[in-house]
């Protein structure tokens, strides 16, 4: 399952909620990564946090717990700039 589909899931419960209630249920799904896969277990004991005042709180938990290579390269944009004292690619004109 893809983090923002495992986020949304979680939306249902009541809040506040601690991190144990949410892992006993859910502790054991798959959350799909670019590099692989982690458990939910996994991405909250990375995060820390005991307790979740709402479901924004615990999205972004999710998602600060997530490992480096979730997202693919990091730093890679093909949109941005490149930063100051970067050397960036060459422009190309089509």
């Amino acid at each position: 399952m893809r983090i923002e589909d495992t986020a949304a899931e979680l939306r249902t419960h009541e809040f506040p909620i601690t991190r144990d209630d949410i892992l006993a249920e859910h502790g054991d799904v798959t959350v799909e990564l670019a590099d692989g896969s982690d458990t939910v277990t996994d991405v909250l004991e990375r995060a820390g946090g005991e307790e979740y005042a709402t479901y924004e709180d615990l999205r972004a938990a999710l998602l600060c717990g997530l490992p480096a290579g979730a997202v693919g390269r990091r730093g890679y944009s093909d949109r941005d700039a490149p930063a100051v004292g970067e050397e960036g690619p060459t422009p190309v004109s089509f």
